[in-house]
């Protein structure tokens, strides 16, 4: 009998070991490498949001806001910073703050007047860009979204 309540004393261990890996495995962070590009010769700062729905998509309610000082952050050409964010779905905007302020600054219809950059590249259509255009999948393994920065 001692032998079968090893086994199944070994057995429950196991059981409850793997279990603790998912959930930890749950709890990891997964890394975005952003890369923006066409900021070359700046200083300042730029500004990273990150937003996790269509409903919230460009507006005030990201999921966070990332502050980069580019004179920390450049890399030759590029821009270089990460996030870790749980596993999941995102989509990023970022903006040069040419003035300093702290805030995307906007024409009186709403069209950037500082240089910005979404995920995937994404470009709008007569207005901004979907969510779905910018969204992209993080996973166990780091990402590179490798952003171009646009001067309207």
């Amino acid at each position: 009998m001692c032998w079968l309540m090893r086994a199944v004393r070994t057995r429950g261990f196991l059981v409850l070991g793997m279990a603790c890996q998912v959930a930890v495995a749950d709890d990891l962070p997964g890394i975005v490498m952003v890369e923006l590009a066409g900021l070359k010769g700046v200083q300042g700062n730029v500004f990273i949001a990150v937003y996790d729905s269509d409903a919230t998509w460009l507006g005030d309610d990201a999921l966070s806001v990332q502050k980069v000082v580019i004179a920390d952050a450049l890399d030759g050409d590029l821009v270089r910073t990460e996030l870790q964010l749980p596993m999941g779905e995102y989509a990023l905007s970022a903006f040069y703050d040419r003035d300093g302020d702290g805030e995307l600054d906007t024409n009186f219809i709403g069209i950037p007047k500082e240089p910005t950059g979404l995920s995937n590249n994404a470009v709008g259509k007569f207005g901004p860009p979907s969510y779905s255009d910018a969204v992209f999948v993080l996973g166990a393994e780091p990402i590179i979204q490798s952003i171009i920065m646009r001067d309207m």
